[in-house]
């Protein structure tokens, strides 16, 4: 069986005709290099020797969307057909993977695609609005979540494995029935690190767990997620934490905070539920990113268009230092910026705003990420200790804008 969608190690599939190769590769270059997503192209992935004919299904298999390139000329070719049929039905059997497809003129979708919304590639190249469309394709959730920034979130943290999945879902089903708002680190990150796990416990008043058994392993269970308990024993937050049977806890374990018996009784799960709901706390941040930007009227549909994506990339609200409806505009700016998850700033018009909201979130450890029109070079001396990502048109700024908040992504369950 494939793996989880979420884990496969190729973001998406890019599907397209020999015909249509040049526009496949600019895609890829913008994909790959603007916004470093992993794709897999066969111009690029095919091994040696080998042929996409042999290689197809494994290819949709290890990946978690398919862009689909089609034109006038591809459409009528029938390996192209093969592989948008092969990502359809590959759909079929695993729902959260997404069919993007991306028209290259002016040509109808397939019957059995005209359910899907697509993005349109002009005679120009690549604009804002289509890059936007494609990049909020590949991550924004299915299901509607509520607003993260208006919600009493708890920290849920759990094992991935196919045999994890009824403990969480008990688990789950009880914290949303105490009025908690579910939130996770996503399940499509590549590698657990420490500090992303504990800035979204920042924005979180409580942590919940499901210890599962791992045979073989120190204590029986899942080292992560003992860790993550850890992470909030130390922050002091509260805690409800329950482990599989079988989990062999050490006797220092047993009084860390939150742990209670593994059980099947949904009602005191329920009330388990109930009394974290009752203590949960304040978190220690609202989680949002802020976008430093000027407000130009010309850039004010290309602030959307980015802060659309942000959201659908990280899950997360994105706010920006306009009407905010405040008697002190500035004090206020400051104050969302030093509470902010991360702050992401166009340094393009060298604005003494935008400078004045990085120093703020420097001075509070925020996290900076640096975005610049034009070709790479050093930024002024208070900020040369920082990366600059640099672009050259407004879809490329699009795809900068998912390169740095990628790592932010969190999943919201409700």
């Amino acid at each position: 069986m494939a793996e989880s969608v979420g884990k496969r190690p190729f973001h998406t599939f890019l599907s397209h005709a020999h015909v249509d190769k040049r526009q496949a590769d600019k895609l890829y270059h913008f994909l790959s290099e603007m916004a470093n997503i992993p794709v897999w192209y066969d111009a690029v992935n095919l091994p040696p020797g080998g042929t996409i004919v042999e290689n197809l299904f494994e290819a949709i298999e290890n990946s978690r969307t398919a862009i689909i390139l089609l034109s006038h000329q591809s459409v009528t070719r029938g390996w192209v057909q093969k592989e948008y049929q092969a990502a359809v039905n590959h759909q079929t059997q695993y729902p959260d993977f997404r069919v993007v497809p991306v028209r290259l003129d002016d040509v109808e979708l397939p019957n059995f695609l005209q359910t899907y919304s697509s993005a349109q590639i002009g005679p120009d190249g690549l604009d804002a609005a289509a890059a936007a469309h494609i990049l909020k394709a590949l991550y924004q959730p299915s299901r509607i979540t509520v607003d993260p920034g208006h919600a009493r979130h708890v920290y849920l943290s759990r094992g991935w494995r196919p045999g994890d999945i009824e403990s969480v879902k008990v688990m789950s089903d009880a914290l949303l029935s105490a009025g908690l708002s579910i939130v996770a680190d996503a399940e499509d990150q590549p590698a657990w690190v420490e500090e992303r796990i504990s800035g979204i416990m920042n924005g979180c008043g409580a942590f919940a767990a499901v210890l599962p058994y791992r045979p073989g392993a120190p204590h029986m269970t899942s080292n992560y997620v003992l860790r993550e308990w850890r992470i909030a024993a130390d922050r002091e937050i509260p805690c409800l934490v329950m482990p599989h049977s079988k989990v062999d806890l050490p006797k220092e374990m047993l009084d860390w905070p939150g742990l209670v018996a593994n059980t099947d009784d949904t009602r005191q799960l329920l009330s388990y539920a109930v009394n974290l709901s009752e203590e949960w706390r304040v978190p220690a941040r609202e989680p949002y990113v802020f976008f430093a930007t000027d407000f130009a009227v010309e850039g004010q549909a290309l602030r959307r268009l980015v802060t659309e994506t942000i959201v659908a990339v990280t899950g997360l609200p994105c706010r920006i230092g306009e009407y905010l409806g405040s008697v002190s505009v500035q004090r206020e700016i400051l104050r969302i910026v030093s509470g902010a998850s991360l702050v992401l700033a166009e340094i393009s018009g060298n604005s003494p705003n935008v400078y004045i909201e990085i120093g703020a979130a420097r001075a509070t450890e925020v996290p900076v990420m640096l975005l610049r029109s034009g070709p790479p070079g050093r930024p002024t001396f208070m900020l040369r200790d920082q990366q600059v990502y640099d672009y050259a048109t407004e879809a490329e700024f699009v795809a900068r804008a998912v390169r740095v908040s990628y790592p932010y992504r969190r999943s919201f369950l409700t």
